[in-house]
């Protein structure tokens, strides 16, 4: 190994001799002022809190109906939230879309049954009954189709309904629907409405529109599970909100009316923050499981082709119960611990220099992996194109061995630009931001929940920049040895890497697990199923070992063929 070690060193002392290595520098310093200039997070608005100079002002103000958040619209929320489930458990909620089928079918139907004068039938028919005849069929083929679609009327449904077949309903019951004329001037015998009528009962039959919706897939919910979700998340919440949260409030006002201290007004601001983080935390538990039990056992594959779950996604909703769950079981608040960090989304309740980090490094290392790539490839495309491999080549050094170091080089110097990245955009965010002294509380692949310093955390996402980095300086180093071409493999491998920036928009695309672009990035499996611009979120039916498998073993693939071909390629 020590020769290895050797041969990295060598190469990696060769990088600095390069012009482009100033560019690198210089464009690295540049990007670090501009996303100073440019950082600007969403805040983080978890706490709840009012201003006032004494406790008795703070208490008015939560008291105040003319504020936007009171005591009264939580508790009218938190009721709301469970009369809507309630609602929704006889009648799922879906849709609108599935509202305006139900609304077009009606309108065909009230077309025909109404909105055609029998005055002005018998004056162009002189009276006859042929035309009614002629379009009995064709009511009775809507008003079948409407009593299939009775449960829309409310704009709820209790089945589920594929987008597929949703377009299928939707585009034949348009196509009627544009048969009929808007009106019957050049209809002037009682022949031409006949002929319109038959017309339209021939190439309108409804019967694939009748088949769907006769045939959709029923929901259903287990009532005993229902009930002890709203139990607990509602009930039970509700008589500790009220027992707990809101006597608390309630006393320490009593005591403490006309206290100005500011250590009291900022107790009865953290005891307002309480009661309305407990009544958040139980709403949205509640919603979420009840979501979960909705879907069942479906696959997220499976939600993406259901309307009314197209943007449902399991493991955000397991996610969120996860951390809402432990701290209301630890009678905690989530205003106390910093979360994940993310691109543009503050983690406590102001900016600091974590998040700023992660948002510099998010822009950084993109620079960092194109020109290691571009280093990677011309470590051996370019050595052999410069006649340096001769030299190398003749040196007591297997081939396993030169590739190796060389590849260790360009490791060594994506992770330094990484650590010297981090290091300078940590110290710009102390300066802007400050740095916070409360943990994070994060949750590992949507089921454990884990309390960590933010440095442990800012570790493991650099981890997680240098696995994607290794993913591409292997493939970088294969495409090099498979083309000879340094300007080739520096092009194709750019333009993969672009790929994987271009297709992190499309994180909807079950099709992309299959690829290795879907699984970059595993610092999302830590409480951040939402990461940032440049990376992938959790594709559908995903998790952490998935990604990581995937992601390891096409590292270990394309070193194990660059170390076949190298080999076996003459270099000299």
């Amino acid at each position: 190994m020590r020769k290895v070690f050797r041969l990295a060193s060598a190469e990696f002392n060769k990088i600095f001799y390069r012009p482009s290595i100033f560019i690198l520098t210089a464009l690295l310093i540049i990007t670090l002022i501009l996303t100073n200039m440019l950082y600007s997070p969403t805040q983080n608005t978890t706490k709840l809190s009012y201003s006032g100079n004494s406790v008795n002002a703070v208490y008015q103000e939560f008291n105040n109906t003319s504020n936007s958040i009171n005591i009264i619209v939580i508790k009218n929320q938190f009721k709301k939230n469970h009369d809507d489930i309630d609602e929704q458990f006889d009648s799922i909620t879906m849709d609108d879309k599935l509202t305006e089928l139900r609304d077009r079918v009606f309108a065909i139907y009230s077309y025909i049954t109404n909105d055609l004068k029998e005055d002005q039938i018998s004056a162009s028919t002189g009276g006859t009954a042929s035309f009614e005849n002629a379009f009995k069929e064709l009511k009775e083929k809507c008003s079948n189709l409407l009593s299939y679609l009775a449960a829309l009327r409310g704009q709820t449904l209790n089945f589920y309904f594929t987008v597929n077949n949703y377009n299928t309903v939707y585009a034949e019951i348009e196509d009627l629907y544009d048969s009929i004329p808007l009106n019957f001037d050049a209809y002037k015998t009682i022949d031409d409405y006949i002929g319109l009528a038959n017309t339209i009962r021939q190439n309108y039959t409804l019967q694939s529109s009748r088949q769907i919706v006769s045939n959709l897939e029923r929901l259903t919910i287990d009532i005993d599970t229902y009930d002890e979700l709203v139990q607990k998340y509602y009930t039970d919440a509700k008589q500790t909100l009220a027992n707990v949260y809101e006597t608390q409030i309630e006393t320490f006002w009593n005591e403490h009316y006309e206290s100005t201290n500011e250590d009291d007004i900022a107790q009865i601001n953290e005891y307002i923050a309480q009661y309305y983080s407990y009544a958040d935390m139980n709403m949205t538990v509640l919603n979420n499981k009840f979501m979960l039990l909705r879907i069942g056992n479906k696959s997220d594959t499976e939600l993406d082709n259901l309307i009314g779950y197209t943007e449902v996604s399991k493991y955000a909703l397991n996610e969120q119960d996860t951390i809402y769950d432990y701290l209301l079981e630890n009678n905690d608040f989530q205003y106390n611990y910093l979360t994940s960090f993310n691109y543009d989304v503050a983690s406590g309740a102001t900016s600091n220099a974590y998040d700023y980090t992660v948002y510099s490094m998010q822009i950084l290392s993109v620079l960092i992996i194109i020109f290691t790539i571009f280093y990677a490839c011309s470590s051996i495309a370019g050595d052999q194109s410069s006649g340096t491999m001769k030299m190398i080549a003749i040196r007591p050094y297997t081939r396993n061995k030169l590739f190796t170091g060389k590849y260790l080089s360009c490791l060594m110097f994506g992770v330094m630009l990484i650590i010297i990245s981090t290091v300078a955009s940590f110290v710009v965010g102390a300066i802007m931001y400050g740095v916070p002294m409360s943990q994070c509380l994060v949750v590992f692949n949507s089921s454990s929940v884990i309390s960590i310093h933010p440095i442990l955390l800012m570790f493991i996402y650099l981890i997680s920049i240098v696995i994607n980095l290794l993913f591409y300086i292997s493939l970088a180093m294969l495409i090099c040895l498979l083309f000879k071409s340094n300007t080739l493999s520096v092009f194709l491998t750019t333009i993969l890497y672009a790929t994987q920036v271009v297709l992190s928009g499309l994180v909807g695309s079950a099709w992309l697990k299959y690829t290795p672009f879907g699984h970059f990035d595993l610092f999302k499996y830590f409480g951040n199923s939402k990461l940032g611009i440049f990376s992938m979120n959790i594709l559908p039916d995903s998790d952490f070992l998935t990604s990581a498998l995937v992601i390891g073993l096409m590292i270990v693939v394309f070193n194990s063929l660059s170390h076949l071909i190298f080999k076996q390629r003459d270099i000299t």
